[in-house]
Parts: structure tokens; C-alpha cells; sequence
């Protein structure tokens, strides 16, 4: 199964210049939560924003470039023996789609914009956090839901972040087949 996570705002806004819009503890706790343990496939860009393999799941970064030596061996000296994280470079969407849907497994896209184009339609679930606001000056987005193809299947309603006095909720959609 291909699933996406994503955090977007009212007009579908998620980052600016390679980062996220919102620092919200809860969505990144819930972000924490729904992934451990399963895939997660993210861009060159998206990796190089978070410096390090993310503990406890394995990590697939998609490039038509690679990434330099160091990068890698950076990469897997941060993974401790006997973790169940891991590390590895994918050039080929089409078979890493393959991979997911087959696999019987649940696979998190998490980033950044090109891969979310790029794999929005193979995707089977979408877990949204919706910002209730508009962030200005974003310059990535995040294709529209449309409602005929994709179904509310759990939303938790508006949590207010006393921290950073935003509103947000928690959405999982299942594509409509």
C-alpha cells in the first residue's frame, strides 16, 4: 500500500525554500507515530532537510542524481547496530510503486512537493494534517483532494495548538476505487 503524509494549509501550501511551513510538537509526534515502523520514501531534498536517517524505519530517498559518498556513508554511520532503521537509494519510481503495492506493507511517502506529484496518483491513503490558516509566501503545494475519487475515513475534528495558536486536524482519506 502507498499511503502520503502530508501537513497542508487551506489553500494546500506545505513548504517554503526546501522547508515546512509550521513547527506544530503535536503533528510531528503524530507523524512519529503513524510511520515508525513502516517505509518511508522521501526526496533527495527532503533527506538533505532532515540530515539523518529518521530511527526506526526505513528510510528509501529517491534521486536521479544519487548523493555524494559521504552523504551515504554519513547516512549509515548514523543507524545503530540491531535498529530496525535502514537506509537506501532508489532511482527507479515505477519499481519502488511496484514494490509498495505489493509488498503487503504500508509505504509513507513524506516529501517534498515533486514527490508528491510525481506518486499522488498511485497513492491509496492520504493522512492529512489540515492547518486551518494560510501561510504566506509558500512556494510548494500539494495536489487537490477531490472528493470524488477520495473518501474521509477517520478525522479527528479542530485541535487548537495552544504553542503556536493554530488550528488543525487530523484526516485520513482512502482513494475511492
Amino acid at each position: 500500500m502507498l499511503s502520503i503524509i502530508v501537513a497542508v494549509d487551506l489553500n494546500n501550501a506545505i513548504g517554503r525554500k526546501n522547508a515546512l511551513l509550521w513547527h506544530i510538537s503535536r503533528d510531528l509526534k503524530y507523524f512519529k507515530s503513524v510511520t515508525t515502523s513502516h517505509p518511508v520514501i522521501m526526496g533527495r531534498n527532503t533527506y538533505y532537510s532532515i540530515g539523518r536517517p529518521l530511527p526506526g524505519r526505513r528510510n528509501i530517498v529517491v534521486s536521479g542524481k544519487g548523493l555524494p559518498d559521504e552523504q551515504i556513508q554519513k547516512a549509515l554511520s548514523a543507524i545503530k547496530p540491531g535498529s530496525n532503521t535502514s537506509f537506501e537509494l532508489c532511482a527507479d519510481l515505477d519499481s519502488l510503486v511496484k514494490r509498495a503495492k505489493e509488498s503487503g506493507e504500508e509505504y509513507f511517502v513524506m516529501g517534498g512537493g515533486q514527490l508528491y506529484n510525481a506518486l499522488f496518483s498511485h497513492a491509496d491513503r492520504l493522512y492529512i494534517t489540515r492547518i486551518h490558516a494560510s501561510a504566506a509566501e509558500a512556494d510548494t503545494f500539494f495536489p487537490a483532494i477531490d472528493g470524488r475519487q477520495w473518501q474521509v475515513v477517520s478525522d479527528s475534528g479542530k485541535i487548537h495548538d495552544e504553542e503556536n495558536g493554530i488550528d488543525f486536524s487530523f484526516i485520513i482519506y482512502r482513494r475511492v476505487r
